[in-house]
């Protein structure tokens, strides 16, 4: 069952991390762009601000899911390397359930999030702020998509190996 989890997630995070690229190349794009506009020819796209922030956001939210699969963001190594093996499984299992019930409330506030935003439209781009608000529960979802299996992995062999995350292809669609 642990392989099919980790066979899911390693494509979940294959196209994140399309998506991310793209979002990343929108962005370069669009500043490129801007300035060239604005420091090459005097003019100025109104729009441009609003869009680069709407997709900063959006990459923010889809790499933090990759960042969390790879072992990207803090953690206390040194304290629980301390602990001993049945203790730390503990430890790490309440850690684990601690962040998967935030998770999971910040995609649901999100998601309420979602319908009080949707009346509302950005201010400069013609579009509903359910758009760029959307990255919130999106990427709640997929940050559990990649806790689920570090948890399990961490409770079977009572380390969180993260290089499992690592050495599977993130990037590739097998």
């Amino acid at each position: 069952m642990l392989a099919g989890i980790e066979r899911f997630a390693d494509r979940v995070a294959y196209w994140t991390g399309i998506a991310v690229m793209g979002f990343v190349a929108a962005f370069t794009g669009l500043v490129s762009y801007s300035v060239i506009l604005r420091y090459g020819f005097s003019l100025g796209l109104e729009w441009s601000e609003e869009l680069g922030r709407y997709l900063m956001i959006w990459m923010g939210f889809l790499a933090a899911s990759i960042a969390l699969r790879s072992g990207g963001h803090v953690g206390i190594d040194f304290v629980r390397n301390l602990l001993p093996p049945g203790v730390r499984r503990v430890v790490m299992l309440a850690a684990s359930s601690a962040v998967f019930c935030f998770f999971v409330f910040v995609a649901y506030q999100g998601t309420i999030l979602l319908t009080l935003v949707s009346q509302k439209e950005s201010l400069v781009l013609p579009v509903s702020m359910f758009w760029p608000y959307l990255a919130i529960p999106v990427g709640a979802v997929l940050m559990i998509i990649q806790l689920v299996p570090l948890a399990v992995r961490a409770w079977k062999s009572g380390n969180p190996d993260v290089s499992a995350g690592k050495d599977s292809k993130a990037l590739s669609p097998d």
